[in-house]
């Protein structure tokens, strides 16, 4: 229950904290463009009581002698919406449009050169009653907005602040609300595009994360990218690869474990077993027989051997290969020990070429060779059916001993080249794989290396090079 309820948190927080940065982001878009739009929208308001002011300076010009009633005057004050209108012309006197009240002017602004800048203060200061309440302003602006002035007339008017800060408060509004409109879909379409393309992959990311946490060796699908090729489509081949590596790791370690197991519970009764046959092997040198005497000592070292595989095994599950103790070594002889070991001789489909010229001698421990050879040919005999050739030689390059074992089977699949020298990975035989992974150890414990050279429907041929 605890793990259910934080994988809803993980998604829920991932989600949520998506749309309200996806959404917090178009907002801000739409505050920053706000303020220019403000500032437009008060210049526009500004210039459109201008423009009505100039209407009703002309309706003056055209009445006799400039001169009109009281309440026309007030009638072409309400039309424009200011409480004062002056005129001032070049070579003309000034033309004043008024009331009889007496005007307390709080604030005055020139819009004929105003800057960007000095519209956004200005229209800040207005949003924000920099003024006290209901004060009153005068605005100066060209009598003619569609051109530049040809001359010093201007136009000034003279109204409530009050009644700019209405009409833009309202302007603000339906622009707030606009923008949470905007903000809202944009965000539902991010969020959702998004979704498809980012928080999905990673829910499943993170679900298989923590499946594998969980239980790393249970066989579960592999994560893939269905397809994607982006940054996420790599991330997850990369975790679902890793996961694959960590569980054949798991279950190789699991599986050493339990040969580890078996082996010591064998290990007693096997040495037992293998004493009472070298006891039997010390009577046999008592035997008046040639053939007797000519087989019962390499039965007796091939019991040694066997009595010393059985205390060596388990130490590969925990300290790896003991330490090689160097000493000459006759190399055609130990192979020709191993070809009678497994009675080559005596098969006829079997053919074993030692080509290792007699006497040649290599500094090694011989029971480590012994089993690095042995474990060749038994994978030959068994790659072949125990039908073919086996060949060994060796030369001499560059001051290393390069031994070559060949056979003419039919060749090592590809899909475990890769993973030829792995424990539990290299057979295809049926077999643990633990022969040429054991091999490769005692091998470089004597400082040399093993490699697969070649491989093809032709056979193998695999390389031993020792210093």
């Amino acid at each position: 229950m605890v793990e259910k309820l934080k994988k809803l948190s993980i998604k829920s927080n991932l989600s949520v904290r998506l749309l309200l940065l996806t959404f917090s982001f178009v907002l801000l878009a739409e505050i920053l463009i706000y303020v220019p739009s403000i500032a437009n929208y008060r210049k526009s308001w500004l210039e459109e009581r201008l423009s009505a002011a100039n209407i009703a300076i002309l309706a003056i010009e055209a009445a006799p002698d400039n001169m009109i009633n009281e309440m026309m005057t007030k009638k072409l004050l309400t039309h424009a919406g200011v409480d004062a209108i002056v005129l001032k012309q070049k070579d003309k006197s000034q033309l004043v449009l008024n009331t009889d009240q007496p005007l307390e002017i709080k604030a005055r602004y020139d819009l004929r050169d105003a800057s960007y800048w000095t519209l956004v203060i200005d229209a800040m200061k207005t949003m924000f009653h920099v003024h006290p309440h209901n004060s009153m302003i005068q605005v100066t602006g060209s009598t003619d907005f569609t051109q530049p002035a040809q001359d010093n007339s201007y136009l000034q008017i003279i109204f409530h602040e009050d009644l700019l800060c209405e009409d833009m408060y309202a302007f603000s509004y339906n622009v707030m609300i606009l923008s949470i409109i905007i903000s809202l879909i944009t965000a539902g379409l991010v969020y959702y595009s998004l979704s498809c393309l980012l928080i999905r992959p990673v829910r499943r990311l993170t679900n298989s994360v923590m499946s594998f946490r969980a239980a790393p060796e249970k066989a579960t699908d592999d994560l893939t990218s269905d397809g994607r090729s982006d940054e996420i489509g790599i991330v997850m081949n990369e975790v679902g690869a890793m996961q694959t590596e960590i569980r054949r790791a798991l279950t190789q370690k699991k599986h050493l474990a339990q040969l580890g197991e078996s082996v010591s519970k064998i290990n007693h009764d096997l040495r037992n077993i293998l004493s009472s046959a070298q006891m039997v092997s010390d009577h046999l040198t008592t035997i008046d027989n040639p053939t007797v005497q000519k087989l019962t000592p390499r039965f007796v070292s091939a019991l040694d051997r066997a009595v010393e595989l059985c205390e060596t095994t388990l130490k590969y599950g925990k300290a790896g290969i003991i330490k090689p103790i160097l000493a000459p070594v006759d190399l055609k002889e130990l192979v020709d020990e191993i070809a009678l070991s497994y009675g080559i001789d005596d098969q006829p489909d079997l053919k074993f070429t030692n080509n290792i010229p007699r006497g040649f001698s290599l500094n090694a421990d011989a029971d480590q060779m012994y089993r690095v050879f042995m474990n060749l040919t038994r994978n030959a005999l068994q790659a072949m059916h125990h039908r073919g050739e086996i060949t060994i030689t060796v030369q001499e390059e560059n001051g290393q001993h390069v031994i070559d074992f060949s056979d003419n089977g039919p060749g090592i699949p590809d899909r475990i080249k890769a993973t030829l020298f792995q424990p539990f990975h290299g057979s295809s035989n049926g077999g643990s794989g633990l022969g040429l992974a054991i091999s490769r150890e005692i091998i470089e414990a004597h400082g040399g290396t093993l490699e697969l050279l070649q491989t093809d429907e032709k056979g193998s041929r695999f390389r031993i090079t020792l210093p």
